[in-house]
Order: structure tokens, then sequence, then C-alpha cells
């Protein structure tokens, strides 16, 4: 049996509100706890660099991926935002799973931040994906 295509665009439509709320809220909150828990983040910060500039800008930047998800015509760019957001955090994350003091401890904790942040990837990548659709 052939499914309806307004049927498939509805459900395509709601799953595309869904991955948008939830990019939205993990951006959003993220971004409030980089900001009022910087100590924490901190550790996570490559010793290389700032950590005190880099928290409140990478703050910022996910304040604003956060809100432009939830804008039908920065929907994609921002998916795409969060992808490559996600995929520059994945080395500090892979990093944090096999130090020897895990900021996500256990590390098994560690090793899930690593599994979340693949689907968080592909999360931002699917709405950039369906900007043709």
């Amino acid at each position: 049996m052939v499914e309806p295509v307004a049927s498939r665009t509805s459900r395509s439509s709601v799953s595309g509100w869904a991955l948008s709320i939830l990019i939205a809220l993990v951006m959003i909150l993220g971004a409030f706890g980089h900001l009022l828990q910087p100590d924490y983040f901190a550790v996570l910060v490559p010793p290389w660099l700032p950590a005190r500039l880099v928290l409140p800008a990478t703050a910022v930047l996910q304040i604003i991926i956060g809100l432009a998800v939830l804008w039908p015509a920065s929907r994609a760019q921002a998916g795409l935002a969060f992808a490559l957001l996600c995929a520059a955090y994945m080395p500090l994350h892979l990093w944090d799973f096999f130090r020897p003091d895990p900021v996500f401890a256990p590390p098994f904790a560690a090793l899930t931040r690593v599994f979340v942040q693949i689907l968080f990837i592909w999360a931002g990548w699917t709405l950039w994906t369906r900007r043709r659709s």
C-alpha cells in the first residue's frame, strides 16, 4: 500500500519540528550551563585555549544556533551549524573518555557522551539535508 504524500509530508514536518525543538533545548540549556557553571566546563577546554573566553563565546554561539533552528528560514543552516559544532566538540569528548579523571565520570558516562554527540551530529545533519525537501 502506498502512503499518501500528505501523510508523509506531515510526519516529516512533525519530526523536523521535534528535532528543531530538541536542538534548541540542547543549545540554549547548554549555553546557560557554560555561563552559570564555567568551572565545570573549563576542564573540557584544552589547556592551550583560554577557557574564560572560550566558554562565553561558545555560549553565545549556542544561543544563536538554538534560536535560529526554531526559525523556518534558518533551520537548515542552524542544523548544519549544530552538526559542525558537535563535530568540533567530539575530540574533547573523546579526550575526556581516555583521561584518567574524566569530567563525565565514570568512564561509561564519558563513552555515553560520545555516542550522544554522534546522535546530535546526525540530528543537525538531518535538518540540513531536509533543506531540499
